[in-house]
């Protein structure tokens, strides 16, 4: 597995340490975060979008969807909050609320797939990449990052309380700090998930090429996610670029 060559898409973004100062404001007010964040992968991104048909599959309030559209590809903006896709459409964005198991999508219709931080968030990755599989032209690709559960922020509401698991941190963080607030709780909007087994599924899938894999926030540390364990907490937010294969 090498790193594909880099391909510039254009437009400037924020600098690292703005990027770092509003992820601890992340609670509070998270669009700038995930607007910046959005933009420094597209910076990185390891294939051109101009022009290309992509869908944005868990969209969110559309940051990557208007990141994408603002370098030319051609978007459809996908995900099953409905306060999100009022959100994505508040910004005038072409937004489809469904399930990422079941996308509205024609086979093969799509040249592209971003996928950022879905994986963790249903508790059926495997239909979720299949899908991407599915409505991905041959030679198409996909872009998916997840949040690994063993890293910092894996637990998300009850973090840092989720190294102790998700039944246990749960119980542990409410008594200590009250009930968490947000919508990611384990078992209700947010499963486990670990580099190891979403690799695993990934070599299932006759349809998928793994081109390369990467922690997002450090991608020049590429051997962090060929190491077992450490990968699962150093990795933090890992990203896997995808390529769908030819028809036999």
């Amino acid at each position: 597995m090498t790193p594909p060559a880099k391909v510039t898409n254009r437009a400037p973004s924020a600098s690292t340490l703005s990027v770092l100062r509003r992820f601890f404001a992340e609670r509070g007010d998270p669009e700038p975060f995930y607007d910046d964040l959005a933009r420094r992968a597209l910076d990185r991104f390891p294939v051109p979008v101009e022009g290309r048909r992509i869908a944005d599959v868990a969209c969110g309030t559309g940051q990557f969807t208007a990141a994408l559209t603002e370098r030319g590809a051609r978007c459809v903006a996908i995900d099953l909050d409905r306060a999100d896709i009022a959100g994505a459409r508040a910004r005038g964005l072409d937004a489809v609320w469904t399930d990422a198991r079941w996308l509205p999508l024609a086979d093969g219709s799509m040249d592209g797939v971003v996928c950022s931080n879905l994986l963790e968030h249903t508790p059926d990755p495997g239909s979720a990449l299949a899908e991407i599989a599915r409505v991905l032209a041959p030679g198409g690709w996909a872009w998916v990052s997840w949040t690994l559960w063993w890293s910092p922020w894996g637990g998300h509401a009850i973090a840092p309380f989720h190294l102790l698991g998700p039944r246990i941190g749960a119980r542990v963080r409410h008594r200590l700090l009250g009930p968490p607030t947000g919508k990611n709780l384990p078992f209700e909007r947010l499963w486990p998930t670990h580099a190891g087994s979403i690799l695993r599924i990934v070599d299932e899938l006759d349809q998928l090429q793994l081109d390369d894999c990467y922690p997002r926030y450090w991608p020049s540390q590429r051997w962090l996610m060929r190491v077992p364990v450490l990968r699962e907490v150093a990795g933090w937010n890992a990203v896997l670029v995808l390529r769908r294969t030819a028809d036999e």
